[in-house]
């Protein structure tokens, strides 16, 4: 072999076993030196490169694998999956991706700190990994998000993964001495080799998945081309979203509160719409959901508070202090710094502490009882008061009422419309109307349309009452005007166009 090289330097690359049993990787140069009087020979000049070698697989290790959990990243998900739809040969064997997305999982990093966080993404990813099939690739695409390539899978094996995925996603996962349980929402798009492209295929398993979320997440849906449009218009909403709270489309509108005995308004509830430039005023249903599974919610809700409070400090005067009500969000409360946001919005828009309503739903109030229960103290350690919005929707909090830092309690609207004249099923609105006495919180009835619940509601001695039957939720001009006017009586229902209390 060395008679027959050529002439001149030839790099060679060799591994051998160090004595101390390390295998090394030496790289050199053989020179060919037969014709050289003083040699006559050949020489080898070999260097260690082992430890240049194992950084260059490390960098390479790096650039397509994830750092947090090991998985292949998006470049290395996607080089596969083009490669896999490239191979004509296999025309006729499908393959499918699953896109999954932790449901929730913000509310993880807010709440008990991205440290935590992360370790609940190891988990989930080893999870991932012992769920799929073997041959199948797993990846952390960014974030909470990851997605699972299975070559030569039909839908059904899809599906039979992807329910495998969530069983053991619902095991709840130790971390310290707590308990914290996971959920996801999964898409899975099919694609033929030679039909369709890595980028159109992920896109599909994306839009899929958002459609999971919709139908109230924890589930798996299966792209359909009928879903792409919707998907589309969702994606552009949640942009236009964004771009509406940047450039100030949001406006508030407020619907009052009315004393049932006196028939005067106590304060207001703030909501918001979108004035949209081309659709026009859109109500909360349109865009709040977007809000929620985009995370805008929390600008969005920065942004309503402080203009509530705003609204609220320039209602007071010697005559009227009325109270301003805000919803608040499950990813809001979760925020470490929310108090202080309360606070310095009180500051800012100078509004007495005791003047503000933070509502919150029973359900978020499950989401995260002992966090929710401390910073809802800290609110009204401050002056603040807090109340539980829709009351009696939920099925848990009336056992940990006791031990919840609330004010008010607000009766939903399903449970006002069986009170009244001809109604007999009005039990459990005059439990928690008694249950509130007790406890020495305010009732409010929202909803409330008819003179006849409302007099039914005063005679049941709940003390508030909110609905049509006084206003519809109105602009600020027109609710300082309400509040001037006064009234003594409930008016009757007004008209979509109206929204004005009937002064006497």
């Amino acid at each position: 072999m060395l008679a027959a090289s050529r002439e001149g330097d030839q790099p060679v690359m060799l591994r051998t076993r160090h004595a101390d049993g390390r295998d090394l990787a030496l790289e050199g140069t053989l020179t060919n030196l037969m014709t050289d009087p003083a040699v006559q020979g050949w020489v080898l000049t070999v260097r260690d490169v082992t430890d240049r070698q194992a950084l260059q697989q490390e960098l390479s290790y790096q650039a397509f694998h994830d750092a947090l959990t090991g998985l292949a990243n998006r470049q290395l998900f996607g080089d596969r999956l083009t490669h896999a739809l490239r191979s004509r040969d296999r025309a006729t064997e499908p393959l499918s991706v699953l896109f999954l997305d932790l449901d929730d999982f913000k509310h993880v990093n807010d709440s008990l700190g991205h440290g935590i966080g992360d370790r609940l993404l190891v988990t989930v990813a080893e999870r991932i990994s012992a769920a799929i099939r073997q041959g199948d690739t797993a990846a952390r695409l960014g974030g909470d998000e990851f997605a699972v390539l299975m070559e030569n899978a039909d839908a059904e094996a899809a599906r039979e993964v992807a329910e495998r995925l969530l069983q053991a996603l619902a095991v709840p996962v130790q971390v310290d001495d707590h308990q914290h349980s996971v959920r996801a929402s999964i898409g899975l798009a099919q694609a033929m080799p030679g039909e369709a492209t890595g980028d159109d295929t992920l896109r599909n398993a994306d839009v899929a998945m958002y459609w999971a979320k919709d139908r109230g997440k924890g589930t798996i849906a299966v792209y359909e081309a009928g879903l792409h449009a919707e998907a589309l218009g969702k994606l552009a909403l949640r942009s236009e979203l964004q771009r509406a709270i940047r450039e100030n489309e949001l406006v508030l509108h407020y619907q009052p509160t009315v004393d049932l005995t006196t028939q005067r308004i106590t304060g207001f509830e703030a909501l918001v719409r979108w004035n949209h430039p081309t659709r026009g005023l859109l109500p909360p249903l349109e865009f709040i959901p977007v809000a929620e599974q985009s995370g805008l919610i929390v600008p969005l809700g920065s942004w309503v508070l402080l203009e509530a409070c705003r609204a609220g400090a320039g209602m007071q005067s010697e005559r009227h202090q009325p109270s301003m009500a805000v919803n608040i969000s499950a990813q809001q409360l979760a925020k470490t710094d929310f108090v202080d946001e309360v606070v310095e919005a009180l500051r800012c828009a100078g509004m007495p502490a005791e003047r503000l309503v933070l509502e919150i739903t029973e359900s978020v109030l499950l989401d995260d009882m002992t966090n929710t229960i401390t910073t809802l103290a800290r609110l009204r350690d401050r002056g603040v008061r807090v109340a539980i919005d829709d009351f009696g929707t939920g099925y848990s909090s009336l056992s940990y009422l006791a031990q919840l830092p609330v004010d008010v309690l607000k009766i939903d609207k399903s449970f006002v419309d069986k009170v009244g004249d001809g109604y007999a099923d009005a039990s459990l609105v005059e439990a928690i109307i008694a249950m509130s006495h007790s406890m020495r919180l305010t009732t409010v009835a929202e909803g409330v349309e008819h003179s006849e619940q409302a007099a039914w509601l005063q005679d049941a001695r709940c003390s508030l009452g909110q609905g049509y039957l006084w206003s519809r939720p109105v602009d600020l001009p027109s609710a300082r005007a309400l509040l001037v006017r006064g009234t003594h009586r409930p008016a009757a229902v007004v008209g979509e166009g109206d929204g004005l209390l009937v002064t006497p």
